[in-house]
């Protein structure tokens, strides 16, 4: 991989919640893109990698990504509702970091 395409891992980028799909009651997937379309075009994963996914003014949280690293339009994110982070998304679409 080119380096000069990373993406920066440096503070949050902002992400669009695109789907939000009930898996079951405590379990949820988010379908992600980043907001910002170079830092969409430069982002780039490998099978068993995670996002720090970010809940603002409530913290931080490591998931693990589910999509497939060739279909970059979106991010896809299988989440348990655990904690204060996750369960904030499980109440309502709220801005993704």
């Amino acid at each position: 991989m080119n380096m000069s395409n990373r993406l920066d891992a440096g503070p949050p980028h902002a992400a669009t919640v695109l789907a939000r799909i009930q898996e079951s009651p405590t379990i949820f997937t988010l379908q992600l893109r980043l907001d910002d379309a170079a830092a969409q075009a430069a982002y780039r994963f490998a099978p068993g990698q995670f996002n720090m996914l970010y809940l603002y003014g409530v913290g931080e949280v490591p998931i693990s990504i589910m999509s497939d690293p060739e279909e970059r339009d979106l991010v896809g994110h299988t989440i348990r509702a655990l904690g204060r982070v996750t369960r904030g998304w499980l109440r309502s679409n709220q801005a993704i970091g």
